[in-house]
């Protein structure tokens, strides 16, 4: 007979389980150890890791329209209550709002993490979007910030946003997101000349940046993701021929495959026209796990997941030009190239390794609960 799980449990919402660019997530759940997770969604997009398979809870439909259209969690929370949660998390400030009467149903702690997006764009962007979840957030995100009992956001750079927006200064902390270190490992022969950059193909993630950079490079480059500028962005790269490839989404696993082959990863985001910006995006810690060098715009928090020299280069948010030098000089020298991706690995394991940060956030949790 197996023996019984006696962890307390920790609800970790998401309205739609899982989006394929959110793997944290499900780093988030995999990587608990004194806290059992129980993975609350309202929508089945597949996916699921085969260690969290049978930790799913999915609501009904008619609980999902509940909570989605009227804010009412009574069927849901009945069926969530009989895994006795200690805590509920939500990821992004828009679904929290919606887990809020979920938690306060089950008369337990709301922590939710700060991604991006749900402290960055505008309000108005918000309420032009037709999206049901970030309508609701532009009209009662006020709510959300009386009544959660923790926030955490992703960056340093997304805390002082989210304080600037108003969210309580004394509930508010910065935990960066962990990646597997045992997912993404240094490479020994990543080729020479092979430029990676991963990511939904929206406007922050600066592609369209990136591609006109590459004009001026003597490299190669890999897109992976997908998103809807993505006609767009192959149209732009059109002059640039066989020497820009668009793969589409892949899973983890893939993606880890490609970043033990690059030479350096790029991250050169900005600032959407509607406010919409980075975090920390998680690809970021994955690839210095990889012991990839990163070369990333001063942009949110992207230079907390890069030291300047040392594991990459950080250029100038937009700046088409020093980007491409920047591509250039990680293409032209292997040996410096070798140094910043043993040093990005070491930057990986002190401030996003999984299982540290995942003990620092049960820590986090037995605070909220009272178990400390």
């Amino acid at each position: 007979m197996a023996e019984r799980d006696t962890r307390a449990v920790a609800a970790i919402f998401r309205a739609p389980l899982f989006n394929a660019s959110e793997t944290f997530v499900q780093t988030h759940a995999a990587a608990l150890r004194r806290y059992r997770p129980l993975v609350v969604g309202l929508v089945d997009k597949g996916g699921a890791w085969p260690e969290l398979r049978d930790r799913l809870l999915l609501a009904r439909p008619g609980e999902a329209a509940a909570l989605k259209l009227l804010g009412r969690a009574r069927g849901l929370a009945g069926r969530v209550a009989a895994h006795a949660p200690r805590l509920v998390h939500a990821h992004f400030a828009t679904d929290g709002l919606l887990a809020l009467p979920l938690a306060e149903a089950l008369g337990i702690p709301l922590v939710t993490t700060l991604h991006g997006f749900d402290v960055s764009r505008s309000r108005g962007a918000m309420l032009a979007s037709g999206r049901l979840s970030w309508m609701r957030y532009a009209l009662a995100g006020a709510r959300l910030r009386r009544r959660g009992a923790l926030f955490l956001a992703v960056s340093d750079a997304i805390r002082a946003k989210a304080l600037a927006s108003g969210f309580p200064p004394e509930r508010i902390l910065t935990h960066h997101n962990g990646v597997d270190l045992t997912r993404f490992l240094p490479a020994h022969a990543p080729e020479p000349g092979l430029v990676l950059h991963v990511g939904r193909l929206v406007e922050k993630k600066g592609t369209a940046l990136l591609i006109e950079a590459m004009a001026g490079v003597d490299g190669r480059l890999v897109v992976i993701g997908d998103g809807p500028l993505r006609a767009d962005l192959e149209r732009r790269a059109g002059p640039l021929g066989e020497r820009v490839r668009f793969l589409g989404a892949l899973p983890p696993d893939e993606v880890a495959a490609w970043m033990a082959r690059a030479w350096v990863l790029a991250a050169p985001s900005v600032t959407a026209r509607d406010g919409d910006s980075e975090g920390l995006p998680t690809v970021v810690a994955e690839a210095a796990a990889a012991g990839l060098p990163a070369i990333v715009s001063d942009h949110s928090g992207l230079p907390e997941a890069v030291v300047e020299g040392e594991t990459g280069f950080i250029v100038p948010e937009g700046d088409a030009a020093a980007l491409a030098r920047a591509l250039t000089d990680s293409l032209a020298f292997p040996t410096v190239r070798s140094r910043m991706a043993a040093a990005a690995r070491a930057l990986a394991a002190e401030r996003f390794d999984a299982a540290k940060q995942a003990e620092a956030l049960e820590r986090l949790y037995d605070r909220v609960t009272g178990c400390a």
